[in-house]
């Protein structure tokens, strides 16, 4: 079954989905799981401190303002979906491949295929 973690939004826009660890010693992407690109984030599960900090960490990922991240859902959960204007789907999956070297869990050609 593929993962389907990206997927596109309109015609310069991206679904992505990830699974974010809070409270962890840096703000980085850790690989790749069935629920979504894992996504470490420093701030804690507080007031929305963690979504924000994902906000900003994807919008610089992608080089979008960070106006053009949007939390679509899981607010209050692990799992969460967010759109992102200005980002072609090719543009994401260069720069999230790009990034699989430092990942300890690789992102495969299934993790980067379209939502069905």
């Amino acid at each position: 079954m593929p993962l389907n973690n990206i997927g596109k939004l309109g015609d310069e826009g991206i679904v992505i989905r990830v699974r974010v660890t809070p409270r962890s010693s840096r703000t980085e992407f850790a690989g790749a799981s069935p629920d979504g690109f894992r996504l470490k984030v420093k701030a804690p599960p507080v007031e929305g401190a963690a979504n924000d900090e994902c906000v900003k960490f994807l919008a610089k990922t992608f080089g979008v303002a960070k106006g053009a991240v949007r939390l679509k859902t899981g607010g209050k959960s692990r799992k969460k979906i967010f759109e992102i204007s200005g980002c072609t789907e090719k543009d994401a999956i260069t720069i999230m491949q790009s990034l699989n070297k430092h990942f300890s869990s690789k992102i495969t050609q299934k993790d980067t295929e379209k939502y069905k």
